[in-house]
């Protein structure tokens, strides 16, 4: 039986046998991950998660909405995850919808959560659509004290994997490494170059590591990323992203009239189609504009 199979499950993730024979209650540290642990019987597909500083167990909502200047604002895109999904593993998705609608964007406006070079190439190269949002720089300790000492000065020879330092100093090969599940290319200048260096300072925080430069992993990728630093901090840049602002409108909307955040139903497949529906209640106009379309910060 599902209920009893669902009990074994809860039994599973709040108990186990140590190695004395005694069964035990797991720790919040033992507990498995939140996207293979349901927090509810009642709803097996509910999930805990969160997000800037937001804590909810349920479902993580998705909209896209055109927002061509001319046109009216339409959704053209509404789905939904379990929480702890993270936004910007379901983009390819979203344009693949799009696609079969022929629905596709020119360009796609996005929060911070979306967008990396890897996925501003593939949503290129996949979709031919441009993909706009901005991406992270270092910021903090992450970040060098001087700003002319940033990524950006160090001059990159993919050939031999190695780095020139804005004083022409040259770094040791990088090596490859994974971060979060991504591959990127470090490297680090040798330490008695670095030590004696005038303007170490102005580089590292470090009073005695050498400088140490984690890429992209390939040319591709880490030219999109610096010409994105480059331009998100253009007027140009900005006026174009301003379009994005009334999607979070359509976010808000959405929770206050319509109760996004209390769903009324049990279920991804049941809580998906409502979601689909979501701009019908809106009165909108059915056939959306083409050149652009916004995606908002998803939420609970």
């Amino acid at each position: 039986m599902r209920q009893v199979e669902i009990l074994r499950q809860v039994w599973t993730h709040h108990f186990y046998w140590d190695a004395t024979g005694s069964l035990r209650w797991r720790d919040g540290h033992e507990l498995p991950p939140t996207s293979l642990r349901f927090d509810s019987p009642y709803d097996t597909d509910a999930h805990y998660c969160v997000k800037n500083g937001t804590e909810w167990s349920g479902y993580r909502a998705h909209f896209t909405e055109a927002c061509d200047p001319d046109l009216p604002e339409v959704v053209v895109h509404a789905a939904a995850t379990i929480a702890p999904v993270q936004d910007g593993t379901l983009l390819d998705q979203i344009h693949a919808d799009l696609a079969d609608l022929h629905l596709l964007p020119g360009e796609h406006l996005v929060d911070a959560a979306y967008p990396t070079p890897a996925r501003i190439a593939h949503a290129r190269q996949a979709h031919g659509v441009t993909l706009t949002g901005p991406l992270p720089t270092g910021s903090g300790r992450k970040a060098p004290p001087d700003p002319a000492f940033g990524k950006a000065a160090f001059a990159a020879d993919w050939d031999t994997h190695q780095l020139t330092c804005p004083t022409g100093q040259t770094s040791l090969p990088g090596k490859t490494l994974t971060l979060n599940q991504r591959p990127y290319l470090q490297a680090s200048f040798p330490a008695t170059v670095c030590r004696a260096c005038t303007e170490r300072p102005r580089c590292t925080h470090s009073p005695t590591q050498p400088r140490t430069v984690t890429l992209q992993p390939t040319r591709e990728l880490h030219e999109i990323q610096l010409n994105n630093w480059a331009d998100q901090n253009t007027e140009e840049w900005k006026r174009r992203y301003a379009l994005r602002a009334g999607v979070e409108a359509l976010h808000s909307q959405t929770v206050r009239t319509f109760g996004l955040r209390r769903s009324r139903y049990r279920g991804l497949p049941n809580r998906t189609e409502p979601a689909r529906q979501a701009d019908r209640p809106c009165g909108r106009p059915e056939r959306p504009g083409h050149r652009q379309a916004a995606v908002p910060g998803s939420g609970p």
